[in-house]
């Protein structure tokens, strides 16, 4: 009985979810009508961290083409799409014995560098929002945390 609950539990922790950036990922994408089913698709891409996916999504939400137009979402994938992704990351293990040591593992993932175009949308975005705070916090945020490019 206990393994069984576990088991439950563990399976009810790999479920995916079920929308992204508000938009329902529910049905099947073979069902829906041409349109919604290219935005879905997108979508389940742009979750997968696809950042040409980001950036069309984000385009959508800018521009308000079939989904309500979001300057924060929009905001937030065109980000997401400018951001590099990738490289090692160190994570630290502690001991498995006890008075044992731990130890810092490196974790290396694929590098995949921002996309140039979403960040100048970015930052048009950022300017045609003028007095929408959260367009405007977004490229502070993206600035602040965007890496220096060695020449």
């Amino acid at each position: 009985m206990k393994a069984a609950a576990g088991v439950l539990m563990l399976l009810a922790g790999c479920g995916a979810p079920r929308s992204y950036m508000g938009l329902d990922l529910t049905g099947p994408v073979g069902s829906m009508p041409d349109g919604l089913g290219r935005l879905a698709l997108t979508a389940l891409t742009a979750r997968a961290r696809d950042k040409a996916a980001q950036l069309e999504l984000a385009g959508r939400f800018e521009d308000g083409r079939g989904v309500p137009a979001d300057p924060d979402r929009a905001c937030r994938l065109y980000e997401a799409a400018a951001t590099t992704t990738g490289g090692t990351m160190w994570i630290y293990s502690p001991p498995v014995v006890k008075g044992g040591s731990g130890r810092v593992i490196p974790i290396t993932t694929p590098v995949s560098p921002g996309l140039p175009a979403a960040h100048a949308r970015l930052i048009a975005l950022a300017c045609r929002a003028g007095g929408q705070r959260g367009a405007s916090r977004c490229l502070i945020r993206h600035r602040a945390t965007r890496p220096v490019l060695q020449e």
